[in-house]
């Protein structure tokens, strides 16, 4: 590329390369955010589980309805739009005029709106969710400098004219090395579906304290012998099998045992997140175990969230304060969902139903569907029942 000064005053040299290592940094940073927006857009579509760290919050803030535009589209999609709009525009000011206006306009005032979405965004995710996704805020961070970076190229932009010509080696490398690198690195990321595993969980061996909130979602007495904590989620096949056993085996032992259902709605079941919302909903009204075993009691996937609000309103619920209450992002409905995932990640959870058996003179158990009700029906728990543990 040539430089054409547009004037005479000194130092116009220094603006025209200010201009070209400007362009190489937001093509970076394009793809930076690519590989970003990329991997979380691999979660949404592949339902897998990203590696996040010990506190797994990139699965609470997933599911957070924050990470839904309109309800509908994921915003992992929308900032994969937005980085492939930025990497467009830098590829073409790499082989045309760096400091073009148009061009650096565009992608100026698209940074702007991108970095104020973004930093809203983690502001739920601080302040509401009360999780961190690192991808997100990485995905933030980029895009407030990228709208540095732009302000600082916007500023070359009639100083000196970078005609287009041969492009540079550093430049022919970035432009074909950097799509290498981002698809090598997606390929990677799409490959690992492992979920956490128990050996993450920062609370190795949960008590009642723990395990058991204020104004619990709760069946049986305070005062039960033996306390069944479950994580599950509304919508999972597992959760709809065994969690009416469980609850059939506390009524079927009055004054012995009791059951707390904490949500932990999953990725893989698109309306588990609505069902949950709605149960919560449903705890507020008195209703949520005539909600949740009627959810459950479908035995398969709801067909839409219309269907999970008939049964709400088939239990006397309104659907259209429901639905007010749902379309508000920082309801308390949520606040409460993201704390039990929160609290599951930090207790082991990695699939559903997950029980904690809780007693205050025998231990405590942990175990899946598979084991749950031989575990009820043991020795041990006869003894607690019969008086005798």
């Amino acid at each position: 590329m040539t430089v054409a000064s547009t004037n005479n005053e000194p130092g116009t040299y220094t603006q025209a390369v200010k201009a070209l290592l400007l362009n190489r940094i937001l093509l970076v940073l394009s793809f930076v955010g690519l590989f970003v927006a990329g991997a979380l857009s691999l979660e949404k579509y592949l339902n897998i589980v990203l590696p996040c760290g010990e506190a797994h919050g990139c699965a609470t803030v997933a599911l957070h309805p924050s990470s839904m535009m309109f309800g509908v589209l994921p915003v992992a999609y929308i900032g994969l739009a937005g980085y492939i709009l930025f990497a467009g525009l830098a590829i073409i000011r790499t082989i045309t005029v760096p400091n073009g206006e148009l061009l650096v306009k565009i992608g100026f005032y698209a940074s702007i709106v991108g970095a104020l979405y973004s930093v809203y965004l983690q502001y739920l995710s601080f302040f509401h969710i009360h999780a961190i996704c690192p991808y997100c805020l990485t995905s933030a961070i980029t895009m407030i400098l990228t709208v540095i970076v732009y302000a600082m190229l916007n500023k070359t932009i009639g100083k000196e004219v970078v005609n287009s010509g041969d492009v540079s080696t550093l430049d022919m490398w970035l432009v074909g090395g950097l799509p290498v690198a981002l698809i090598i690195g997606l390929t990677i990321m799409s490959g690992d579906k492992k979920t956490p595993v128990l050996g993450d969980a920062s609370i190795k061996n949960p008590t009642y304290a723990d395990l058991i909130p204020t104004n619990a979602k709760q069946y049986g007495p305070d005062l039960a012998p033996i306390t069944i904590v479950e994580f599950a989620d509304l919508c999972c096949p597992a959760c709809q099998d065994k969690s009416p056993k469980v609850k059939q085996w506390v009524i079927t032992h009055p004054g012995k045992a009791r059951i707390i259902f904490r949500d932990f709605p999953l990725n893989m079941h698109p309306l588990g997140r609505v069902a949950a919302a709605i149960g919560e909903y449903a705890h507020e009204k008195g209703k949520f175990w005539d909600y949740a075993m009627s959810v459950m009691g479908l035995n398969r996937q709801p067909e839409s969230a219309a269907e999970i609000l008939g049964i709400a309103k088939s239990l006397g619920m309104d659907p259209d304060d429901i639905r007010k209450r749902l379309k508000n992002k920082v309801d308390p409905v949520y606040d409460r969902i993201t704390g039990d995932l929160n609290l599951g990640h930090k207790v082991g959870v990695n699939s559903t139903p997950t029980f904690f058996i809780l007693t205050k003179t025998a231990g405590n158990d942990q175990c899946g569907p598979k084991e749950i009700i031989d575990i009820l029906n043991s020795d041990r728990y006869k003894k607690i029942l019969a008086g005798n543990g």
